[in-house]
């Protein structure tokens, strides 16, 4: 089978989101564990289960993280056993069924935590790009995550 060739602005463009993905992360990761006590991927399993009324089966919740079910088993492990922000429960009428729930000092770490987030974002995006151009940057990053499955049936061709 033939590889395709890459384009030089496809690689250039990839490049470009891998770099400030990359350094956004490394941002949020480090002011969110000097500011907040929490690592990033701590703060998005809390938000996650806030969005969704505040617990979530781990199948989902492993979905929305885009983590695999041990990795995230192994987060809410540390979230439960740890830092007491979140517990897990098993559903009466389904016992194999583990629900990831927030706790109410989850919540409130949570809280704690989203002005340290908000910081972050706001300096690495308002102080360098137009609002137009960051509308236009989340159209075109939800049109590849759009056409691209987050399962194994992802096919590039090789």
């Amino acid at each position: 089978m033939a590889t395709k060739q890459l384009r030089e602005d496809h690689l250039e463009a990839w490049r470009a989101m891998y770099r400030a993905d990359t350094l956004l992360f490394t941002h949020l990761d480090n002011t969110l564990r000097a500011k907040a006590g929490m690592q990033y991927f701590e703060h998005e399993a809390l938000r996650a289960l806030d969005l969704a009324g505040g617990r979530l089966r781990m199948t989902p919740l492993a979905k929305e993280l885009m983590m695999s079910r041990s990795g995230v088993t192994r987060l809410v492990a540390k979230l439960e056993e740890k830092d007491g922000w979140v517990v897990r429960a098993s559903a009466p009428d389904d016992r194999r069924a583990t629900w990831a729930e927030l706790t109410p000092a989850g919540r409130e770490q949570l809280e704690r935590a989203q002005p340290v987030v908000d910081a972050v974002v706001s300096t690495f995006f308002a102080d360098h790009v137009a609002s137009e151009d960051l509308r236009r940057a989340a159209r075109i990053l939800d049109k590849l995550a759009d056409a691209n499955p987050d399962d194994e049936g992802f096919d590039c061709g090789l």
